[in-house]
């Protein structure tokens, strides 16, 4: 191998793909065992030869056989046979096909190199015939020539290549592996950048900007020369693992990258603590397509991100049958919306003191056809990602008003109820949100407070500044905000001072893990909770109250409400109508 930095950029078509000169002879054409392979049919099979000799790279028509090309060689626009390359020299193959000879200096991997050839190519003829062209050197110059190039293959925000560039990239090592050599070996990552929305939301843009060009330089830090790094939009990277030994070292380098990513970064005199998901496709799954294997890499990095951030999974052909799987719930649950197979189930919320009804979450269900009864926590996420939510979210803002009606009508009970509703981070980012709320509550006729929002900490920490405005948004109309599952998602008691929120529910997490033999960790953090938020004005709901003791402790520290089966399971529109009327009275389960 030569310790040369020549390079050859070939602009094929729309691609523009840079290769590295490290080797004495190197065949150019249309024929899949040639070095540089291309595909355009203007290219003959056995086009040119570059070889090295005397110190220089020399480029021949044909190959060593004697055999020219059908086209011939033009050399900055002058037909050639044979040439001693020099730089910034332009070739032309064919109509669409052309290249430029660079020489670089200093030590560059191969992202500085893609930049450095991008900046210099400067031959762009969008499909004018090459015969006898030539080029003066204004144009070679030509800044707007430059520009155009730079803007095609380069990121804007952080000088690495775009995906256009990177999908040109793979596709030429898998077309060596398919074409070439079998044992070839390569792998994708896929990287999708953790809690990217949060700190564009705290920190504003510019920071976020700021965020990710300190992070392209750590992913560059990491790799070898021969690997590329590229953006693919928004808060999503790629890496190209190259000619590599197998998984085992693509999985090094993804350990890699997420220990050195994970060192804080100061952003406007904060420290921020970094984190990414990763997603691993290689090669030898005999991939034919460079769509697939991008596919299967973001597909398992989705699965990374479902089993907890800050990790990276492998993507394995079990994925594509749970995908499928994914992709008919979701045309199911299209038909579930129109189908009335939906339903609500409603579970009492309890004011301990009195032991008395005073309210029902309403949770929805999935009546499946084949499959029965289906959970929440498979059919929402599936409704997140396919914006089905929206559709989803109103089906349940009606008919839980429509049921809450219902009962307000019904002369047999006694109390005044509420009823909470779980609302997702999209619904909470939809700006019709409160107008929508505005016209259900006027049609059925409630009062705001009757109707009582649920958001989980997570997403109202996720979009801190939107939460806030819509918390005093939702203020100003009278309906409660409550924040769900508190605890286990940011663990910081001191946001509740910045959020105009009515409730809070203790996850169940901590309720469970009270010990009725001696006062343990959940007992005393579940205590401080009640006692900084009513010291802040905040009512506290217990989740998942079970036990008798459950109760007990709960009613000591003098929580306001509860929910659990020890009170009842959620239950469908008429056992819960039923429970309502009887009025049942909760004081035995002390």
């Amino acid at each position: 191998m030569l310790e040369s930095k020549s390079i050859l950029v070939i602009k094929e078509k729309d691609n523009i793909v840079v290769e590295i000169l490290a080797k004495k002879i190197y065949t150019i054409g249309r024929c899949s065992s040639d070095d540089i392979f291309l595909t355009v049919r203007g290219v003959s099979r056995c086009h040119a030869s570059i070889y090295f000799k005397d110190d220089s790279f020399w480029i021949i028509d044909g190959d060593f056989k004697g055999r020219t090309s059908t086209n011939g060689l033009l050399i900055n626009g002058e037909r050639t046979f044979v040439h001693q390359l020099r730089r910034y020299d332009i070739i032309a193959f064919c109509k669409d096909v052309y290249a430029i000879f660079l020489e670089c200096h200093g030590d560059l991997n191969t992202n500085e190199m893609f930049e450095q050839s991008v900046k210099n190519l400067t031959l762009f003829f969008s499909g004018k015939d090459t015969r006898g062209v030539k080029l003066s050197k204004d144009e070679i110059a030509s800044k707007t020539i430059m520009s155009k190039l730079q803007r095609s293959q380069l990121d804007d925000l952080t000088r690495l290549p775009n995906r256009s560039a990177f999908l040109a990239r793979v596709c030429k090592s898998l077309e060596f592996k398919k074409k070439i050599a079998e044992d070839h070996q390569f792998s994708i990552l896929f990287i999708d950048v953790d809690r990217f929305k949060m700190i564009n939301d705290s920190l504003g843009h510019l920071a976020g900007d700021k965020f990710l060009i300190q992070l392209s330089e750590r992913f560059k830090a990491c790799l070898r020369p021969n690997d590329m790094v590229a953006r693919l939009g928004g808060d999503e990277f790629a890496i190209l693992l190259d000619d590599i030994e197998g998984l085992s070292e693509a999985t090094s380098v993804a350990k890699r990258l997420q220990k050195d990513v994970a060192k804080p970064l100061k952003l406007e005199n904060q420290e921020v603590y970094p984190s990414i998901s990763i997603g691993i496709a290689s090669s030898y799954l005999q991939y034919q397509t460079v769509e697939d294997i991008l596919r299967d890499a973001d597909t398992a990095m989705y699965n990374a991100k479902k089993t907890g951030k800050a990790r990276f999974v492998v993507f394995d052909e079990k994925m594509h049958q749970k995908a499928s799987e994914l992709l008919k719930l979701d045309g199911d649950l299209r038909k579930a919306i129109e189908n009335q197979q939906l339903q609500l189930y409603y579970q009492p919320i309890v004011l301990l003191k009195e032991r008395k009804l005073v309210g029902f979450e309403a949770l929805i269900r999935w009546n499946h056809p084949e499959l029965g009864m289906i959970s929440p926590e498979l059919f929402i996420p599936i409704a997140e990602e396919t914006n089905l939510i929206y559709r989803l979210g109103m089906w349940t803002l009606h008919e839980a008003c429509r049921q809450l009606t219902l009962w307000k009508r019904n002369a047999s009970i006694q109390e005044t109820l509420s009823i909470s509703i779980n609302v997702s981070s999209k619904q909470l980012s939809d700006t019709r949100l409160i107008g929508n709320i505005q016209e259900i509550l006027q049609e059925y006729r409630l009062n705001p407070d009757e109707l009582k929002l649920e958001v989980t900490e997570s997403i109202a920490m996720e979009n801190s500044q939107h939460t806030i405005k819509i918390s005093n948004q939702l203020r100003q109309i009278g309906v409660p905000l409550v924040v769900d599952d508190f605890g286990t998602g940011y663990s910081s008691l001191s946001y509740l001072n910045r959020f105009p929120i009515d409730t809070l529910k203790i996850d169940r997490s901590f309720v469970s893990d009270i010990d009725i033999s001696n006062e343990n960790t959940s007992l005393n953090i579940t205590n401080s909770i009640i006692s900084l938020a009513h010291s802040l004005g905040v009512k506290v709901v217990a989740e998942g109250i079970e036990k008798a003791y459950h109760l007990a402790y709960l009613s000591q520290m003098k929580c306001d409400y509860g929910q659990g089966y020890l009170f009842s399971k959620p239950l469908a529109a008429q056992e819960a109508t039923s429970l309502a009327e009887q009025g049942l009275d909760w004081r035995w389960k002390f």
